[in-house]
């Protein structure tokens, strides 16, 4: 019997982990009723903090992209969903547009640049012939949790 090469769970993982990451960011569209809702706020308000997390993504990156090259993508993702995981689960105790900006804006954008340097340069590791190809599987995954994982909040909501 044929063994599959283990680039392939490497791809696998790379998907369902893009799939989480940005399946929560772009769920955060679907709180906004709830925001407007229970606090009052103004919808120009709320979305400040996904472009406060776009902007500590973008600089995150950087040194994401470095810390990765020191300590290997494990230890970066893991310490990454730690933090991105937190800024989640105290968003679930926001009671000021501040702590909206702490938890969404900062924790989770500092997080957030972490699954594209992790899985994409472990993914370029595993593959050199067909590199393009396994990249654009993997960015796949992001795709599919942009589509599928806001449909699954509002149904929690």
């Amino acid at each position: 019997m044929k063994r599959i090469f283990p680039g392939y769970y490497i791809v696998v993982a790379s998907c369902v982990v893009q799939a989480t990451y940005l399946g929560a960011f772009f769920s955060f569209g679907i709180l906004f009723p709830e925001f407007e809702a229970e606090f009052g706020w103004k919808r120009e308000t709320i979305s400040w903090a996904a472009s406060l997390n776009f902007l500590i993504m973008g600089i995150s990156v950087i040194f994401l992209g470095r810390l990765t090259d020191r300590l290997g993508p494990r230890w970066v993702l893991a310490l990454a969903s730690v933090i991105y995981g937190l800024g989640y689960l105290l968003l679930s105790q926001v009671n000021a547009v501040w702590h909206l900006y702490l938890c969404f804006g900062v924790l989770s954008g500092i997080s957030i640049g972490a699954h594209d340097v992790c899985t994409l340069s472990t993914v370029a590791r595993w593959f050199v012939r067909r590199r393009g190809l396994i990249t654009g599987i993997v960015k796949s995954g992001a795709g599919v949790g942009q589509s599928l994982m806001p449909i699954g909040v509002a149904i929690l909501i």
